[in-house]
């Protein structure tokens, strides 16, 4: 039941990483953005919600069907991993394109100075 929960917490931590989203607990996360997930994705993912639930109670723990928690952990992460590096890639582009446009600002600051010095200056 360790390896359950333990996959239950990293959904939940690449849910919040991959897209923003907040919650106590994986239903949470999952009532808050789960329409962002593909189809088969939300599905297993509200499965491991539903099991996050049992888990609190060990006679209820023990009816879980780990093997098919386990793929639909799989599946989860697999997806949610990919959207992680996605972001983690459009940020860099983001930042790179926000940097090239602040020195384009300064530099146009720059020769409008110094239109202005030396329009100024007479020269």
């Amino acid at each position: 039941m360790d390896g359950v929960a333990r996959d239950i917490a990293h959904v939940g931590r690449l849910l919040k990483a991959g897209l923003g989203l907040r919650g106590d607990d994986l239903a949470g996360q999952m009532r808050r953005g789960g329409r962002l997930l593909p189809r088969r994705v939300r599905a297993a993912a509200l499965r491991l919600a539903k099991a996050q639930a049992m888990l609190g109670a060990p006679k209820l723990a023990r009816q879980l069907d780990t093997a098919a928690l386990g793929r639909d952990a799989k599946l989860c992460i697999a997806h949610l991993t990919l959207l992680v590096q996605r972001r983690t890639h459009h940020d860099w582009w983001l930042r790179a394109a926000s940097w090239a446009a602040l020195m384009v600002v300064i530099c146009a600051a720059v020769l409008y100075a110094l239109w202005h010095l030396r329009g100024a200056l007479g020269l």
